[in-house]
């Protein structure tokens, strides 16, 4: 077996081919790269990190301009757990909960995925509430009280509080 002095490692591991790596997702307009490229070393990646998930959730509102108090009413959120995500930068919030901002800031579906990723969340194409939040963002249907009744109706869950 082969040792290498762990400068070398790095050197012979991170240079690889980009056939090695995942494949880049194709470009979405967004202002970030989803993935870690192989040309760009590990520590220009790690230094040019995207925003996080309370940054662009802020960012999202003041180009909505909407008041925080509109947001989280039309999350179906109480004031205390907006407060809570406006107050705590590394508050991690729960799936339903970024998915009813999606709808209240009335994001088309690539902005709702990117805002999901950001809280380490996807849409999954085996779950119904993603599927019909999903087609809702879709058919800009963002009444959440009407999205909420048809959630109940298939799920027997709903969004918000």
């Amino acid at each position: 077996m082969r040792v290498l002095p762990e400068e070398a490692f790095y050197e012979e591991m991170l240079p690889r081919e980009a056939e090695d790596n995942y494949p880049l997702e194709e470009d979405t307009g967004l202002a970030e790269p989803c993935m870690l490229s192989a040309d760009i070393s590990l520590e220009d990646q790690l230094s040019n990190i995207g925003v996080s998930f309370h940054d662009k959730l802020f960012e999202l509102i003041d180009e909505s301009h909407l008041d925080n108090k509109d947001v989280w009413k039309r999350a179906n959120l109480d004031r205390k757990h907006f407060s809570k995500i406006q107050c705590d930068q590394n508050y991690h919030p729960k799936k339903k909960t970024v998915m009813a901002l999606c709808i209240a800031l009335q994001l088309d579906l690539e902005q709702s995925k990117d805002l999901l990723a950001r809280a380490d969340w996807a849409f999954s194409p085996s779950n119904k509430v993603d599927l019909i939040v999903q087609k809702a963002i879709i058919d800009k249907q963002y009444d959440i009280m009407q999205l909420n009744v048809t959630l109940f109706k298939y799920t027997n869950e709903i969004l918000g509080v």
